[in-house]
């Protein structure tokens, strides 16, 4: 349930003033205290003030002010429904005493909200086919571990920067480029059973020194 908890003492004092209905029957009440997380004192249209436990066919957790309808069966009273709720109050999605919900349908389930906030210890998305779009996404993660059979890039520009940069190739790699162009601070190194460089007009090699052999 939603809402803040009352204290111990103030649980103890109200249980001795809510005693279980002893009647049968729907009837309409107010949520004026949360005693636990399922469990509410509400004061009935008729005054009565009773201890209500959230059915669990109830999903939406009562909070206090909210109107709900009550099922009193002898000496056990339930929440039953929310009826209204004040504007100010967020709505919690809940069934009591479940440890797995399930939200299964046929063809299409859709969430839609101007934002949305979804946190999890650990998360598992299996999907055949999976498309997102949208104009910003940041990533940051620790470890990121990629296994792929094959993977395409397309972008505008591409931009990597790290510390440590290392990448291990089996069998070919091939560069397409316009032009090429590498800015190396101290030595660049390239160790090659065989080593070939084909121009078809000049290759030219200036420094103030040049060593071959």
């Amino acid at each position: 349930m939603t809402g803040p908890m009352t204290s111990r003492s103030t649980v103890q004092h109200a249980a001795t003033k809510l005693p279980p209905a002893a009647s049968n029957g729907l009837i309409r009440g107010t949520v004026k205290t949360l005693m636990t997380a399922t469990e509410a004192g509400v004061e009935t249209d008729a005054g009565e003030s009773v201890l209500a436990r959230q059915a669990a066919s109830c999903l939406l957790a009562p909070a206090i002010g909210d109107r709900v309808l009550l099922c009193m069966i002898g000496s056990e009273t339930y929440v039953l429904a929310v009826l209204e709720r004040e504007s100010q109050h967020a709505a919690e999605i809940s069934v009591p005493g479940a440890r797995k919900v399930t939200i299964s349908a046929g063809e299409t389930l859709e969430l839609s909200a101007p934002s949305m906030n979804l946190a999890a210890r650990q998360l598992t998305l299996l999907a055949r086919n999976m498309a997102h779009a949208g104009q910003i996404l940041t990533s940051n993660f620790k470890t990121i571990v990629e296994t792929v059979i094959d993977k395409t890039i397309g972008a505008r520009s591409l931009t990597t920067k790290a510390d440590v940069r290392t990448a291990v190739i089996t069998e070919v790699e091939t560069l397409n480029a316009g032009t090429l162009v590498q800015n190396i601070d101290t030595v660049a190194t390239q160790n090659s059973e065989i080593a070939l460089v084909t121009a078809q007009r000049d290759v030219r090699l200036d420094a103030e020194r040049v060593s071959v052999g």
